[in-house]
Order: C-alpha cells, then structure tokens, then sequence
C-alpha cells in the first residue's frame, strides 16, 4: 500500500542523498524508514537481552563439567600436520 506524505524535512540532506545515489524521493523515504525499522527492531532486541540475559537463562545455558581438561599433550598426528602445512602455504599464496 502507498500513502502520500506532505513533510518539511532538511533540504541538504534529501539533496545530498538525491545526488549520491541518483534514487527518486520516494525510494529515498522507503529506505529511510526500512533503516529506521532495524534499529528499531536492533534496540527491542538489545533491551531483551539485558532484562533477560543467555547467559542467566539455564535452558540456554550449557553446564561444562569443571573437571573436563581441555589439554592435549600427545603427538599431533601426521595428517593433521600436513593439513596445516598445507593450509599455511595455501594462505601464503593468496594476494
């Protein structure tokens, strides 16, 4: 649905935009308000998260058990070396 508006807005910014992106006035309201929207919709989403954080919430939450050692101490397997040289150079050779 289109509705017609009648508005006093800033003269050199609607300028500005007109001439940087060559879009017609209408399509320059659109996307002002589709911006205008996700931030919106970004500023809802942050004030839920800090009324109701993941990291309080226990469904969200995963419990790690505290006796878990994440250390490794045994010999990296040859393939796994070779993977990573391989890797390595891969990125050497990229511009």
């Amino acid at each position: 649905m289109r509705v017609r508006i009648s508005t006093t807005i800033d003269g050199e910014r609607l300028e500005a935009a007109r001439l940087r992106s060559g879009r017609r006035d209408s399509e320059l309201f659109d996307l002002a308000l589709i911006a205008l929207l996700d931030t919106l919709d970004q500023e809802d989403e942050l004030r839920a998260i800090e009324a109701q954080p993941y990291d309080r919430d226990p469904d969200l939450v995963l419990a790690v058990p505290q006796t878990f050692d994440e250390r490794y101490d045994g010999a990296i397997p040859e393939s796994v070396r070779l993977l990573a040289e391989e890797r390595r150079a891969a990125r050497l050779r990229q511009p």
